[in-house]
């Protein structure tokens, strides 16, 4: 077995490995939102469930935006948006230009960020004991992250389906645009 370490002190992606990076943190994301239902499937501890789903939500929407335009929306990953799943899901809102959230899923987003990015549902506090989990909604937010997935790895497949390789020094690619509702 090779183990390859290596220290990157700064990195400037090339126009071939934006695309890599930006697949990786929504693969990343999708796997964090399985680990979330599969613990829920198991009666994992709820705190945990949520913490993850919050995590997989983030960082699905992020690779999501970095996939749509990487080079405008690197550097507000952590600069903008930080662990804010509520500016993060209103940044591909526009970005993609799909219906707005419900008031329903707003205040459970909002909520889900809350806890999220104060770490009350990664560390053990005062919280915990006195706020049973079972009752923090997250329903809503994980089927739309359910749709947003569906018709993003469709529009993914599609993609790579029309920028296969056709013959020598042609490579078809289809335009980016917006993704449809």
């Amino acid at each position: 077995m090779t183990i390859v370490q290596a220290k990157i002190r700064s990195w400037h992606p090339s126009t071939h490995s934006k695309p890599m990076v930006a697949e990786s943190m929504y693969e990343k994301g999708k796997s964090f939102i399985g680990a979330a239902l599969l613990l829920r499937q198991r009666q994992g501890y709820e705190y945990v469930v949520l913490h993850l789903l919050c995590q997989g939500i983030e960082i699905t929407l992020k690779g999501l935006l970095l996939m749509s335009n990487y080079d405008k929306y690197q550097d507000k990953l952590k600069s903008t948006y930080h662990h804010n799943i509520e500016k993060v899901a209103a940044a591909g809102i526009s970005e993609f230009n799909v219906r707005p959230m419900r008031p329903a899923l707003e205040a459970e987003l909002r909520t889900l960020t809350s806890l999220y990015s104060s770490n009350r549902l990664r560390y053990g506090t005062l919280y915990d004991v006195l706020v049973n989990p079972e009752k923090i909604l997250s329903g809503l937010a994980l089927r739309r992250i359910a749709a947003v997935i569906r018709l993003a790895d469709r529009y993914i497949s599609a993609r790579k389906q029309a920028t296969r390789y056709s013959g020598p020094g042609n490579i078809d690619q289809t335009p980016r645009g917006k993704a449809s509702r």
